[in-house]
């Protein structure tokens, strides 16, 4: 049906284009007849009055003859009228070409919109194979679904017996768990809590694994140095002793306040225990030796963190020398962490933290 209807439509295609070179050769046979007519109806008008002597002297000749004389007459009898109608049909002669000329532009328009709808019809064409193709397919898989839907009706039976032994099962089910809904919030409420504290814990645990050896190491090298650096206000000196550095410098606590630290909008990295030690390391020197505006910087290349400690400023607290200390750190060129922190020189030589970080 489809190809009909193309055939069809490429024929009248054809038929219009061949009807609108016919028009185009009638409108100029028309123009070459208006070009030549004036020239005819001069001539006859010369004619007839040319001819109108003649005539006389013919009547005059041919009184004998009176079946020629007779349609001489009749002849010039009608001669006006038929003058007269070529004088109408030249008057109508351009509306005529008017038309014509209408009729020709609208063919011309036709003829320039043709390419277009023959490109059209030929690219529907190409498709049209394809959809048939397509069509095959749809047609050969029918068979398959019935077939498949044949199978399913067969095994609806059993579907149906099973479901009806599952409604049976989930009575027995459904007053057991019944009895069992009441328990089960406190069951949950119980599990989310231990969920919650687990991460925590093997946090904790894993950092204390790690941070273990360097501990012990610092504990060495700081108690072979002295009594240089205090924990914090309320614990005093080393005084031989490493706890109160390790307490102030704990990893597991400077761990737990970095990541309260950092900045919003970013992810808190987990640093590492080489990151800790340069962090305690680089603090340490700063605040002992440093004055305002001192700033040491530290760097693992492992990990790919760095950090700037700076003294911002000092002053005097109740007659006491404080220094406040401003670090940064950064987390592969990603600034992480920006606070500052207060330590104060106590009154056997060595420097304690002074309240908590603050952030900027």
């Amino acid at each position: 049906m489809e190809k009909i209807k193309l055939n069809a439509q490429l024929l009248f295609s054809l038929s219009v284009f061949c009807l609108a070179l016919s028009i185009g050769y009638f409108a100029f046979e028309i123009h070459q007849f208006l070009t030549g007519f004036p020239a005819i109806l001069v001539q006859l008008e010369k004619t007839a009055r040319e001819i109108r002597p003649v005539v006389d002297d013919i009547a005059d000749t041919s009184r004998n003859i009176l079946p020629i004389s007779d349609n001489l007459v009749q002849v010039a009898e009608g001669m006006p009228a038929i003058i007269e109608e070529v004088r109408a049909i030249r008057e109508s002669l351009p509306e005529t070409l008017d038309k014509t000329i209408v009729l020709a532009m609208e063919i011309e328009k036709i003829s320039q919109v043709l390419p277009d709808v023959l490109e059209e019809v030929r690219q529907t064409r190409q498709l049209i194979p394809d959809v048939l193709k397509t069509a095959d397919d749809l047609n050969a898989t029918i068979p398959l679904v019935l077939d498949e839907m044949k199978q399913y009706r067969k095994e609806l039976p059993k579907v149906t017996q099973t479901i009806d032994e599952a409604a049976v099962s989930v009575q027995g089910f459904t007053k057991e768990m019944a009895a069992i809904r009441p328990l089960v919030p406190k069951v949950l409420t119980e599990v989310e809590k231990t969920r919650e504290t687990i991460p925590g814990i093997l946090e904790e645990v894993e950092k204390t694994r790690k941070a273990i050896p360097d501990m012990l190491d610092q504990a060495e090298r700081i108690a072979a140095q002295g009594e240089e650096f205090g924990a914090d206000a309320s614990k005093g000196a080393v005084k031989g002793t490493v706890s109160g550095l390790v307490n102030l410098f704990n990893p597991m606590a400077l761990s737990r306040q970095l990541q309260d630290l950092v900045l919003p909008g970013r992810k808190a990295q987990e640093l590492t225990t080489e990151d800790l030690r340069l962090i305690r390391e680089t603090a340490i020197e700063i605040v002992k030796n440093g004055t305002r505006g001192a700033t040491m910087k530290w760097k693992n290349p492992e990990s790919r963190n760095e950090g700037r400690i700076s003294v911002v400023r000092e002053f005097q607290d109740n007659g006491v020398a404080c220094k406040e200390a401003r670090e940064e750190i950064w987390h592969k060129t990603e600034k992480t962490h920006d606070f500052k922190v207060i330590f104060c020189l106590q009154a056997d030589g060595s420097w304690a933290r002074r309240g908590d970080p603050v952030s900027n």
